[in-house]
């Protein structure tokens, strides 16, 4: 067994928008032998401090690590936004780690920052019975009281810790099928 960190950080569009979501592959695996699965030991996503607020008020940031790609929302409507973060729910196979942060947007007059609620960047939770065989694509939300948060300032970082783990090919099929949300169990 080895450990892999993944480590990165990408720019989630805010723009005139008290919700917004985006995916981000963050690890491929792609062989002719599938016989090498992932297990998550770690998970922590969190926000740039620094930020345009537009005043004080308070935001939070959902993740949700899945082996496979989740719905998009149909259109840019709360209701539409709604119905796709219910895949964040744990019963979706797809999904294989959750987060979420509590963040306080701070005005400073031209030094705006946010900071996580108690000062901490929690750790998410983790499935253990669920490995990444393909892909590991982190899905996030920001959700905030405020509209007037500036684009280009919201930058979601991640730190992800997993362990490789070697399967038979029937593990292998049973985990890729789970994976893309079908029901293994039946």
């Amino acid at each position: 067994m080895s450990t892999r960190t993944l480590v990165g950080s990408y720019e989630q569009s805010t723009k005139s928008a008290s919700f917004s979501q985006a995916e981000h592959i963050i690890f491929a695996y792609e062989a002719m032998s599938q016989n090498e699965a992932w297990t998550i030991k770690e998970m922590q996503i969190w926000l740039s401090p620094c930020v345009d607020s537009g005043g004080d008020s308070v935001g939070m940031l959902y993740g949700c690590l899945t082996t496979d790609f989740l719905t998009p929302p149909a259109t840019t409507s709360i209701a539409s936004l709604r119905d796709y973060a219910r895949q964040y729910n744990a019963g979706d196979n797809r999904g294989i780690a959750w987060s979420t942060v509590e963040y306080k947007n701070r005005e400073s007059g031209s030094n705006d920052f946010r900071v996580p609620f108690g000062g901490q960047i929690p750790f998410g939770a983790i499935a253990d019975d669920r490995r990444a065989i393909n892909y590991l694509i982190l899905n996030t939300i920001i959700q905030t009281e405020s509209n007037a948060v500036t684009d280009n300032t919201s930058v979601v970082n991640y730190r992800i810790i997993m362990e490789s783990n070697k399967v038979s090919p029937m593990e292998s099929i049973v985990h890729q099928i789970r994976g893309m949300a079908q029901d293994v169990d039946a």
